[in-house]
């Protein structure tokens, strides 16, 4: 005999629509998921590139301050002294003597657009291969001696062991009544005595420029790097990844007051011999792209403007202006 359950206690099973609506609501809530979890950790790259670049743009700019207000720093000398030259110099490319020749203190070549690279006073820096250096950027060459002497009459300073053998070094005697440039062998032992009147200051000369890779070709990191006077010729160094671009815009003064009456964006061999301040600006970009990125691609650097390409890199525009102390006693003599 068969057995029936009342109708009111017959299983049912879920309904298709309500099945489909859970699969749905369930997807959705894994979508919502996923998404929470890329945006955080596009915030979290954002914010890792950011504080990266805030650190190399301050670097940067604390570096080149430097240099350009120690720019024509000669151990004391009066800024437009003129040592006497050695026989031969190692320069750079076809400019042999560039690094002491006349001791052209500052000069630059603006917006480099290809070819061997050539300064507003005319030198040409063909030591910098023109297939590495960024097209748009500036270069910046700088002349100068350490703020501290290496030997002050007979004496080394505190932390110097000597002077560096085959570099270059600004040799002061008489209080700077004989000056002469020298590359570094042995001191004579009369000199390296107290009271022997004489000083060596270590000439730093540099040209700085931005590289279109950081190591190789291939990983297309800008990078400023400086070409420096070494023993034999001049060695670059790259400095600080991911700055894109350099731009110096010169405060000239017309009229001889000591203070800049206007801003030259491209100067020419006349305004930059009236310099008396420089106004530095650095365009930093991100080491890596970050994925869905979309900032503003309009960036102004002091009177020009740059559009970045939309690349999903992260960029931030750093800058400061330096009074040029050391290359007008109106300025400011002091050396710091």
């Amino acid at each position: 005999m068969m057995h029936h359950l009342p109708p009111s206690h017959r299983l049912r099973g879920v309904s298709l629509p309500a099945l489909l609506i859970s699969m749905a609501l369930g997807l959705l809530l894994a979508g919502m998921l996923v998404w929470s979890y890329a945006e955080a950790r596009r915030h979290f790259l954002i914010a890792d590139e950011l504080a990266r670049m805030h650190e190399n743009g301050r670097f940067a700019l604390a570096l080149l301050h430097r240099e350009l207000t120690l720019a024509g720093f000669l151990g004391g000398l009066a800024p437009h002294a003129r040592p006497s030259l050695p026989a031969f110099v190692p320069g750079c490319g076809v400019e042999a003597r560039w690094p002491l020749a006349a001791f052209r203190a500052l000069d630059m070549q603006v917006d480099y657009d290809g070819g061997a690279p050539q300064t507003v006073s005319g030198t040409v820096l063909d030591c910098l291969p023109s297939s590495m250096l960024q097209r748009g950027s500036d270069l910046l060459a700088v002349r100068r001696t350490a703020g501290e002497a290496t030997l002050s009459n007979g004496q080394l300073a505190g932390a110097a062991g000597g002077v560096d053998r085959g570099y270059w070094y600004l040799r002061l005697a008489a209080g700077g009544a004989r000056a002469q440039w020298w590359q570094a062998g042995r001191i004579a032992a009369a000199e390296a005595r107290p009271g022997s009147g004489v000083d060596y200051w270590r000439l730093l000369a540099r040209v700085f420029y931005v590289r279109r890779y950081s190591i190789a070709p291939a990983d297309r990191i800008p990078t400023l790097c400086a070409a420096a006077l070494a023993p034999s010729g001049v060695f670059s160094q790259c400095l600080v990844e991911g700055v894109e671009r350099l731009h110096i815009e010169l405060g000239v003064d017309h009229n001889g007051d000591g203070a800049p009456d206007y801003y030259a964006v491209e100067p020419d061999a006349g305004q930059l011999q009236q310099a008396v301040t420089a106004r530095i600006a650095l365009l930093v970009r991100s080491v890596a792209p970050v994925a869905g990125y979309s900032g503003p691609r309009q960036h102004t650097l002091g009177q020009l403007s740059f559009t970045a390409d939309s690349d999903g890199y992260v960029r931030r525009v750093f800058s400061t202006t330096v009074a040029l102390r050391n290359l007008h006693p109106s300025v400011a003599g002091a050396s710091a």
